[in-house]
């Protein structure tokens, strides 16, 4: 098992590449697309070559600071 904070390998960055166009066909079939600040922020974190558990939190982050941002635009 992965330790948490191992980075990831050019092998496993090269799978994530591999396997982007399908998962963003695999999105827009259930009526998902990535906005142009979501995919930055995964092209972000492949750079940063961030272990799933520090990606997870970073996405939750993110969803939830533009949530906040969202409350705070409707008020």
């Amino acid at each position: 098992m992965r330790e948490k904070k191992t980075r990831l390998t050019d092998g496993e960055v090269a799978e994530i590449r591999r396997r982007r166009p399908g998962v963003r066909t695999s999105l827009a079939c259930e009526g998902m697309r990535l906005t142009a600040e979501e995919e930055a922020l995964f092209d972000q974190m492949e750079a940063e070559r961030l272990p799933p558990d520090e990606a997870i939190a970073r996405i939750i982050e993110f969803s939830r600071a533009k949530r906040r941002a969202k409350a705070l635009g409707s008020v």
